[in-house]
């Protein structure tokens, strides 16, 4: 029985905290602060070549790897530029196989040829879901991406509806307008796109140039938090509105790897976790290459070896691979080897706990 939309609703679970409030939980920085809300709505807007992409297309592999599940709706590249870019970022192939949905759409799901193909697709869960090309997407449609009342119906229509449907948090790939005096913190054409936004809207804006051999950064400033969960992680509120929330360093500098990090903004105060280093876990694994009889590893084998959470796992290497104690390397079947450059220990870290009762503190 389908319950009417205008009858009242049963606050009972609400109440009694049986359905709590959506936090987010994926796009993790190396603090543990996360950027995306699960079966929300978001943005990635910036200029062409400010890293947008990279930033959807990183956290996606993360997922992957961590046998999650993704959904990539293409309305402006290709399959081949994407799979390459997986492959660097450290993904196999057989994960791509069994849980990376790629679409790319030319026709209106409404189509009576599309429709039940894409009801069908609504029936799977994703941890994430990506839209890349928002104005194509909009145009797919037949609507006019300047226009509010047809964004808030293509919301509707589309992202909204998948991220109901399939749980996963997605993020809306778009442009902004070439005059950076008047943009402000939306994407080009009409302000309904930030207004339907359910979970948080970033402007992307590159730090440091990206490309093949560079160790790029990319700027993350938090235009809209409509549950409010990110601001309060983020730094001082800009003119504009947008708060600095993260710097994601992309380092290209070894042959056929990228390393992706999402690291807290800059300028922090040391106000409790967004200052937090994996320096156990980071101690951990290099004590797990170090007496590695077989040499370098790959993450699968030091994810047996080493106890803790997969995913801070994930966090503690980027951070020894940013800090040059641990080189990628590329091994068999696509496999990322992992090999030690320089041991790491929490003992002679500054930023470590554990620094100061190893003798370094200062003297009181």
């Amino acid at each position: 029985m389908t319950v009417a939309s205008w009858a009242p609703v049963d606050l009972g679970p609400f109440l009694d905290g049986t359905v709590r409030p959506v936090v987010p939980s994926l796009m993790p920085r190396t603090d543990g602060v996360a950027l995306l809300y699960p079966g929300l709505t978001h943005s990635l807007h910036g200029e062409s070549e400010s890293g947008k992409s990279w930033v959807a297309q990183a956290e996606a592999a993360r997922i992957l790897t961590d046998d999650g599940r993704v959904l990539f709706v293409d309305f402006e590249s290709d399959a081949g530029a994407l799979v390459e870019r997986l492959r660097l970022l450290g993904v196999d192939d057989e994960a791509v196989r069994a849980r990376f949905a790629y679409v790319h759409p030319e026709v209106d799901p409404r189509n009576p040829n599309e429709a039940e193909t894409f009801e069908a697709m609504l029936t799977q869960r994703f941890d994430l879901a990506v839209l890349d090309g928002v104005t194509d997407a909009v145009g797919l449609f037949g609507l006019e991406s300047r226009d509010n009342d047809a964004l808030t119906v293509w919301a509707r229509l589309l992202p909204k509806r998948i991220a109901e449907a399939t749980g996963a948090a997605v993020v809306m790939i778009d442009h902004v307008t070439k005059d950076s005096e008047s943009r402000g913190r939306f994407a080009i054409g009409a302000q309904a796109k930030m207004g339907t936004i359910t979970g948080a809207a970033y402007t992307v804006e590159t730090s440091q140039t990206l490309g093949r051999g560079l160790r790029g950064e990319i700027v993350l400033r938090v235009a809209k938090d409509r549950p409010g969960y990110i601001r309060g992680h983020s730094g001082p509120r800009r003119a504009d509105g947008t708060q600095e929330s993260a710097r994601i360093i992309v380092d290209s500098t070894l042959e056929g790897v990228v390393t992706v990090t999402v690291e807290p903004h800059r300028g922090r105060s040391g106000d409790g976790p967004a200052s937090f280093r994996p320096t156990t876990l980071m101690e951990r694994l290099s004590e797990a290459l170090e007496v590695s009889t077989r040499g370098p590893l790959s993450f699968r084998q030091l994810d047996d070896v080493v106890h803790g959470n997969a995913s801070a796992k994930r966090d503690a290497i980027r951070v020894l691979i940013t800090e040059g104690h641990i080189e990628v390397k590329a091994g068999p079947r696509n496999a990322n080897l992992h090999d030690l450059v320089k041991p790491y220990r929490q003992a002679d870290d500054p930023l470590s706990d554990r620094y100061e009762a190893a003798g370094h503190g200062q003297c009181a």
